[in-house]
């Protein structure tokens, strides 16, 4: 029983990573050199983030498929079959959730997309449309959740790792990013973010 699961988690998983790679590759303004303007944490979150979504998400897929345990991974062995079954659908559901959440904050963006940490150019305008009406740092809680799922399908002490790294990095890049944006945008970002309060989550207006 667990092994089916496993093994249609995997093909699911495969599936996403292969559209999350062909829209991160091929939505407008993708393709093109971009150098982070907030140290080390932007160079740091990008080079993670392209690692996370082009090579482990793909590589978690395949392990389960084959049913194959990586001693890389340290994935936790648990005390019983409904608990693990449990945590695998309750993750599979949240990354489902932090891929749609991706796709549309990605295509939402267009050209104005920029890696984290990269000021916005003359050209970009402010998005404030699509999942940017309820939230400001969307593609950021995208990454998180689809991370939290593989930790909970997988239970793997790596992935907790990378998942407590990328969390303690959104958290430093998201001040330099509203910097930046202020900087951007005086005006009109300062007019946003007092009608879309939550930085990640939604918010009410105080």
């Amino acid at each position: 029983m667990i092994t089916q699961i496993s093994y249609g988690l995997g093909i699911i998983i495969l599936i996403i990573s292969a559209i999350t790679g062909g829209i991160l590759f091929l939505a407008p303004g993708s393709i093109r050199l971009q150098r982070p303007d907030c140290g080390w944490a932007g160079w740091t979150f990008n080079i993670m983030n392209l690692l996370f979504f082009l090579f482990l998400i793909p590589l978690c897929g395949v392990l389960m498929i084959g049913n194959i345990q990586l001693p890389l991974f340290i994935c936790i062995t648990l005390p019983s079959a409904p608990i693990q079954i449990g945590l695998e659908i309750i993750g599979a559901i949240i990354f489902l959730i932090g891929s749609v959440l991706l796709f549309w904050s990605r295509l939402s963006l267009r050209r104005s997309f920029r890696l984290a940490g990269v000021k916005p150019h003359q050209t970009d305008y402010l998005t404030l449309h699509g999942p940017y009406k309820r939230i400001r740092h969307p593609m950021y809680l995208s990454a998180l959740l689809v991370l939290f799922g593989l930790v909970l399908i997988l239970t793997s002490i790596l992935m907790t790792l990378m998942f407590i790294i990328m969390l303690l990095l959104i958290r430093k890049l998201i001040p330099e990013e509203e910097r930046q944006l202020n900087q951007a945008y005086p005006i009109a970002y300062s007019e946003y973010c007092r009608r879309v309060p939550g930085s990640m989550w939604p918010t009410q207006k105080k």
